[in-house]
């Protein structure tokens, strides 16, 4: 009886230790501001850009941009989980959220799609991977303390 009472401290410990980690390493709100505004900007490059001269220079910003972000992310937590080591809901959902509105962009570019429309689907798809990320994000985070 005595070593129930001790497994079951023992892994109250272990639980706590979990879930002070994920608190550390918790994704910081501004950081989901960034990817739908990046998301928005990428489909607006996409839908709008395809074949000017500032296609590519928008593009290499974007990305560059998004590795700032993440650089920050790691600062500021102090950790980064590698993208191999998501379960896989979470790498299926976030690839939906990402190329989801960049690949309807370029549908809709060589659709001859009024511009307007773009930049509708650009503010639509940047507020989705925006809301969409943080609830991915809160998901997985109750996911890593329960297991």
């Amino acid at each position: 009886m005595e070593n129930d009472g001790r497994a079951a401290t023992d892994l109250d410990a272990i639980a706590e230790a979990r879930a002070a980690i994920v608190r550390r390493s918790r994704t910081p709100g501004w950081y989901f501001w960034f990817v739908g505004v990046l998301v928005a900007l990428f489909v607006l490059t996409i839908g709008l850009g395809t074949g000017s001269w500032w296609y590519l220079p928008a593009i290499a910003v974007v990305l560059v941009a998004e590795g700032i972000i993440i650089g920050a992310h790691r600062r500021v937590t102090g950790a980064s989980v590698p993208v191999r080591a998501w379960p896989a809901w979470l790498g299926i959902w976030s690839a939906i959220l990402a190329a989801a509105p960049v690949l309807t962009a370029v549908a809709l570019h060589f659709l001859g799609a009024p511009a307007w429309s773009i930049v509708v689907l650009a503010i639509v798809g940047g507020i989705v991977a925006g809301v969409g990320s943080v609830m991915l994000n809160r998901r997985w985070e109750a996911s890593r303390i329960q297991t």
